[in-house]
């Protein structure tokens, strides 16, 4: 059996408001029975096979795309229903945690699901393999993990969830790439867009919107920008001008007003302080 568990504890006379306690990897979830509970709030996910979970009075099926956000001391047991089942959680507390979840609307106690090109299907495994790799002695990397983790839940699994974001994120990925592709083209807008697609440019917009909450135009101005931080990052000495062309502006003045409007900086700085 493989257990890849990381434990982490906050510094007691540094607290944080939202921490991590143990997140892991379990390739085949032993049966545990918790009377009382886990004293930290609990995240269970199942990543392949099926497990049997049990709280509150109710016996229920924990299937692949699916999790369970648990309070503390909340009494529950939980195995594998037939054969391997590969599990992912994370433990984690603070005082601003109720008010998080209230404020985004995640329940506890509860069982949520997704769709299979979810981003939740790999979380947890990424982070686990890049604690290896940091030193995070106050714990601050890992309370920013679960406040993001927390957010990608309500996104894609809550109750509230549209659920057809997934759905909408594999339809606009073929186009995502296409832009990535054109970023140097400045003769390229909404209406190249929605013809790569075949629909209008209000659906295109509407698509947009509910996916990303930003207009097609305002998510591929970000693309260009985020290509100019990475040019900007690999050499000290392209132009600021001629990195400008590299992603689709025609004027100098338009790239720089553009990416210090979104960085903060402009090109010059960035590069300096990166």
């Amino acid at each position: 059996m493989i257990h890849d568990r990381v434990l982490l504890s906050p510094i007691p006379n540094r607290p944080i408001p939202i921490y991590a306690e143990s997140m892991g990897y379990n390739q085949n979830q032993e049966k545990l029975d918790r009377p009382h509970g886990y004293p930290y709030y609990h995240w269970l996910q199942t990543t392949r096979g099926e497990g049997q979970f049990s709280f509150e009075g109710t016996t229920f099926t924990l299937q692949k795309n699916s999790g369970i956000l648990l309070s503390p001391h909340t009494p529950h047991t939980y195995q594998t229903k037939a054969g391997l089942w590969e599990t992912v959680y994370i433990t984690f507390g603070g005082q601003m945690v109720p008010q998080l979840l209230n404020h985004i609307g995640l329940r506890t106690d509860a069982i949520y699901r997704w769709e299979t090109e979810s981003p939740l299907n790999t979380a947890i495994f990424n982070m686990l393999k890049q604690s290896k790799r940091m030193d995070d002695a106050f714990g601050l990397y890992h309370s920013s993990f679960v406040y993001q983790f927390l957010l990608k839940v309500n996104y894609y699994a809550g109750f509230e969830k549209n659920p057809e974001v997934s759905e909408k994120l594999t339809r606009l990925k073929p186009l995502i790439n296409w832009m990535n592709s054109n970023l140097s083209n400045p003769d390229i807008g909404i209406h190249d867009f929605a013809d790569f697609l075949n629909i209008s440019p209000r659906q295109l917009n509407a698509l947009f919107q509910e996916t990303f909450t930003l207009s097609p135009y305002a998510y591929f101005l970000n693309l260009r920008i985020k290509k100019a931080k990475e040019l900007l990052y690999q050499s000290d000495h392209t132009t600021v001008k001629t990195i400008a062309q590299q992603v689709g502006f025609r004027s100098v003045s338009h790239f720089v007003a553009s990416f210090r409007r979104q960085v903060g900086l402009s090109p010059e700085r960035y590069r300096v302080l990166r």
